[in-house]
């Protein structure tokens, strides 16, 4: 009878339990909305630092480089640069300091420090925060990705980009490429971590060049001095 007793106040004790809440897993957000705020929290910023490199290609600069890496610290006046780089065989490193209007950099060959013009720098073009401003204006067709198997707390949202955007990144563009991109972003902050572009953005690309482009340190200080 005992046992009778336990097996009835059981079943009363389930059938009036409280039913377990469904937890609501839609994004708070669309993905448009989610790179605008990404673009307003990195307009905020007053430095980060950045990494390019090449998960598949290069990218073409003037004097027949091609840039597999580059990287550093960006500030609102200027940027601390490292790159490399081959000239045909030749494999070569350079440091570029950009502070205001004026540019050091050293020599790729005997990696002596000198000013020069602007004009004359191979990466005059480069311009890691207007870069970051136009790919996130620019993305078209943002949308979370279908099957996310990613196992990071960051949001993902793809999208395509016109190449044109992408100008303060590799100077010379295809105007009438559409590469993919993925973008990761801080849910918290709203912070740009990650920026893979697939596809042609120059016209010497082949259809397969990944250009990965890595952002932290935000806001960390710094100080950019002249080299000499």
């Amino acid at each position: 009878m005992a046992a009778l007793l336990l097996l009835v106040s059981l079943s009363v004790a389930c059938s009036t339990s409280e039913p377990t809440p469904v937890t609501n897993t839609a994004p708070q957000f669309t993905a448009t909305e989610v790179v605008d705020l990404s673009k307003t929290s990195m307009g905020n910023l007053e430095s980060f630092s950045f990494q390019l490199t090449h998960d598949s290609g290069y990218t073409t600069l003037s004097g027949a480089l091609q840039l597999t890496r580059a990287g550093g610290f960006v500030a609102t006046n200027g940027l601390d640069l490292e790159a490399e780089a081959n000239i045909g065989r030749a494999f070569v490193r350079v440091e570029a300091v950009v502070i205001g209007e004026q540019t050091w950099m050293t020599n790729p060959l005997t990696g002596v420090w000198s000013e020069i013009a602007p004009e004359d720098s191979p990466f005059a073009f480069l311009d890691p925060v207007k870069l970051v401003a136009d790919i996130l204006g620019d993305t078209q067709q943002a949308a979370y990705p279908a099957n996310d198997q990613s196992s990071s707390d960051d949001t993902e949202i793809s999208g395509l980009i016109p190449a044109k955007s992408l100008a303060a990144l590799v100077g010379s563009v295809d105007p009438d490429a559409t590469p993919n991109v993925l973008l990761t972003i801080d849910p918290t902050s709203n912070l740009l971590k990650k920026i893979v572009i697939s596809g042609v953005v120059q016209a010497e690309d082949e259809p397969g060049t990944i250009r990965v482009i890595t952002l932290s340190k935000f806001d960390e200080p710094s100080t950019l001095e002249p080299p000499i």
